[in-house]
């Protein structure tokens, strides 16, 4: 479980870095310092948690499940802004990512628990200063790395469906720890979820090869 927590985390934060990417200096540089504001204040509960208290949350179906949820919706909203930019509009750029809140928290924890010895506050310093200074920096070596914005929102087309898909799967790991007999993997909705996704991606590709077809009779 804790794996599939780790990859998950790696594909929001590189969603939120790609988002960033289509942003001013100056919105990224705003956005980078608020995460990292909001690590220098949550240390006071990052140094209360435990790894036995943190490896039963991620054990506990409710939570699980109720993490999923999160991650549909923020899911949706990044579906909804492909299709959007990919269809002309280029609407709901301003939304980052507020699952870099907990996923910031979470790492924050880790560095505590890995930074044995060094004063909580000192760690939550240099994770802070880390945060504000990195995420703008990747952000800008992904407009380096992948100048044409439209590749980099396709790119993040295909990060929103992992987060997706890995969400709805940590949930489904969740419940065939408690119970295996009772609850076997449900084949038939997990199917049908994969070909939900599939269809999207289809969907997304004919709007974008319409779009850009009316666009090149318009030119002519």
């Amino acid at each position: 479980m804790e794996l599939i927590i780790d990859v998950l985390i790696l594909f929001i934060v590189l969603g939120c870095v790609l988002k960033l990417s289509l942003w001013r200096w100056w919105q990224r540089m705003a956005y980078s310092l608020l995460l990292g504001c909001f690590s220098w204040w949550s240390v006071r509960y990052a140094v209360l948690q435990s790894k036995t208290q943190i490896a039963d949350y991620l054990q506990n179906t409710d939570a699980l499940q109720s993490m999923a949820i999160l991650v549909t919706i923020e899911s949706a909203l990044g579906f909804a802004f492909c299709l959007s930019w990919l269809g002309g509009k280029k609407r709901g750029t301003w939304y980052a990512s507020l699952l870099m809140f907990p996923v910031v928290f979470y790492l924050l924890t880790q560095t505590i628990f890995a930074l044995t010895g060094i004063d909580f506050e000192t760690t939550a310093c240099g994770f802070a200063l880390l945060i504000a200074v990195l995420l703008p920096l990747l952000a800008e070596l992904v407009r380096w790395l992948l100048p044409d914005a439209d590749s980099r929102v396709e790119i993040y087309l295909l990060t929103v469906i992992f987060i997706c898909l890995l969400g709805l799967i940590s949930t489904e790991s969740g419940t065939m720890v408690y119970s295996v007999k009772e609850s076997p993997i449900d084949w038939k909705s997990l199917g049908l979820t994969f070909a939900f996704f599939a269809a999207l991606f289809v969907v997304g590709i004919i709007i974008n090869r319409v779009v850009w077809t009316i666009r090149n009779i318009k030119n002519k």
